[in-house]
């Protein structure tokens, strides 16, 4: 059994009105194509909401009105009720949302056809360390469901960068490496021990970046300056540096390096290069199986081969591909609600 935790869906109302690749509103060639290699169900979401990833099709980066936002989700759910061995959904939320906003999202989750929730890394000026996602953070904590972490059409890294297709593929890796980064360093994961994070684009840097985040930690090149600061009685004495809360260490108690750890990646990434290293710092254990198509052109039976090519046994391909996701997803059989196991499919 494979499933697929990272694809996109459009509903034919954003298709008539958005700019947007084609293979969006294809919902049955995609999953003809899945089957085709193997794939047996698919994880759909909106990283934008009731929106494509077009910035200029967007209001204020990320939010839409919140009827807009209500219709896609009613499409969605309906969506995966018409193909319920096939797809479910995540429901999008801005990590920004107000209470309304976060009262909607918890309620979209109680019917089946949502099993997550699809959130972006960073907002229009900041990432999830922000003080302003703290709502989002504890209505999170309450339904106590995996979120995928998405970079959104305008993500914060790609401030400046006008040539769209560097913002598409490279600013968005880079969103990805950022937020997971803010994640660590801000102590959510030891606040929030139970949260489940799946980041797209395979974690972005995070993996080469892990060790190197401590000296964001605790930056022991900086120790000379700060204790000349800490002792002198006259900070005008100082020679200009960085700034005073450098050296005090991100929120988190423990080394960022141990708690990205507690991180799960999918493997949306082209090559090996980065899936080896995934599997050096997350471990199979900690990696889904994800394609991020549609939109993006993947030769689904290309893809699942490069899983299985990669030196790992085939007990840890198997939760790659679907174990990991069935562990952490709660997947039930819609039409026959019972859960859904690698025997009943």
């Amino acid at each position: 059994m494979i499933i697929d935790v990272h694809s996109h869906i459009i509903s034919p109302e954003i298709v008539r009105r958005s700019p947007m690749p084609a293979s969006l509103g294809d919902i049955e060639g995609a999953i003809e194509a899945k089957q085709d290699a193997g794939i047996d169900l698919t994880i759909v979401g909106s990283p934008s909401g009731a929106s494509t990833m077009v910035p200029a099709d967007c209001v204020d980066g990320y939010q839409r009105p919140f009827d807009q936002l209500r219709s896609y989700h009613d499409w969605l759910g309906g969506t995966v009720q018409s193909y319920p061995r096939n797809l479910r959904a995540y429901a999008y939320c801005d990590v920004y949302a107000d209470e309304k906003s976060l009262e909607s999202t918890a309620e979209i989750l109680r019917d089946p056809a949502f099993v997550g929730i699809i959130a972006n890394f960073s907002g229009a000026d900041g990432y999830l360390d922000s003080s302003r996602c703290d709502d989002f953070f504890a209505m999170l904590a309450e339904v106590d469901v995996p979120v995928l972490l998405h970079a959104g059409p305008t993500p914060a890294c790609g401030n400046g960068v006008t040539d769209y297709g560097m913002l598409e593929m490279v600013a968005r890796s880079c969103d990805a490496t950022l937020g997971l980064a803010a994640i660590v360093l801000s102590g959510r994961l030891e606040q929030y021990p139970n949260l489940r994070f799946i980041s797209s684009g395979s974690g972005g840097a995070t993996s080469a970046l892990a060790d190197r985040i401590d000296f964001a930690w605790k930056p022991a090149h900086w120790d000379d300056w700060i204790g000349a600061q800490r002792r002198s009685k006259k900070t005008s004495d100082l020679p200009s540096g960085p700034p005073a809360r450098l050296g005090v260490g991100g929120r988190t108690n423990t080394a960022p390096s141990e708690m990205v750890r507690k991180l799960f990646v999918d493997t949306t990434a082209d090559g090996p290069e980065l899936h080896l290293a995934n599997l050096r710092v997350f471990g199979p254990e900690h990696i889904l199986f994800g394609t991020d198509a549609p939109p993006m052109p993947t030769v689904f039976r290309d893809k699942v081969a490069s899983i299985r090519a990669l030196p790992i046994t085939v007990a840890e391909q198997e939760r790659i591909f679907s174990g990991n996701a069935l562990e952490m997803f709660d997947i039930q059989d819609i039409t026959a609600t019972e859960p859904v196991t690698a025997a009943s499919r």
